[in-house]
């Protein structure tokens, strides 16, 4: 019991800090506690979403920027050590001018010296519809070359709060430029 009061009041002073104000979260001590106690014991709501994500290299304006290699990631035929940031537009199609919901920014790193994989962690925030101002964060191993792979939901805010799940990704196009467009399908476990 005591180590839960305590990660309450660390939660409490977290937000109180960062002045969370999403899903009726306000920002004093009290209403958040109150909400963390009437929300915390809520039973779990199961959410399904289908997006696309596009990640866009050729352009003037790239969404996907490379900011670091090892010595060694020119001579690797996995890239290994190379490492990217992201800010990528989330889609509710997979074709060009479909329309924006929110963007998929964070780091990836190709962290395997024997297939083509990713370390990934972003966040998507949605800024459209009902999840409007939400986020969903990401984080795991991505097997790039792997027709459909799995990534973890480990957390996310607003609508989506406590959030925990895993999203299925597909590539649905690639070209030789590094431009590419990947389905995600998720279910989604929050409060």
């Amino acid at each position: 019991m005591e180590k839960i009061k305590s990660i309450l009041v660390t939660l409490v002073s977290l937000a109180t800090i960062v002045g969370i104000a999403y899903g009726g979260i306000r920002t004093s001590p009290d209403s958040l506690e109150k909400w963390l106690t009437t929300h915390y014991a809520a039973k779990e709501k199961v959410t399904q979403l289908h997006f696309y994500v596009r990640d866009v290299i050729s352009t003037p304006t790239p969404t996907n920027v490379v900011v670091a290699s090892a010595n060694t990631t020119s001579s690797s035929p996995t890239s290994f050590g190379q490492v990217a940031v992201m800010d990528d537009p989330v889609t509710v199609g997979p074709e060009p001018g479909s329309k924006i919901i929110g963007q998929a920014g964070g780091i990836y790193a190709l962290a395997s010296l024997e297939e083509t994989s990713l370390h990934m962690t972003f966040t998507i925030v949605f800024a459209d519809g009902e999840y409007n101002g939400s986020t969903l964060s990401f984080s795991g191993h991505n097997a790039y070359l792997t027709p459909l792979r799995q990534i973890s939901i480990v957390g996310g805010t607003g609508v989506f709060a406590f959030a925990r799940g895993v999203t299925s990704v597909t590539t649905l196009s690639s070209n030789s430029s590094g431009d590419a467009v990947f389905q995600y399908d998720s279910i989604v476990l929050h409060y």
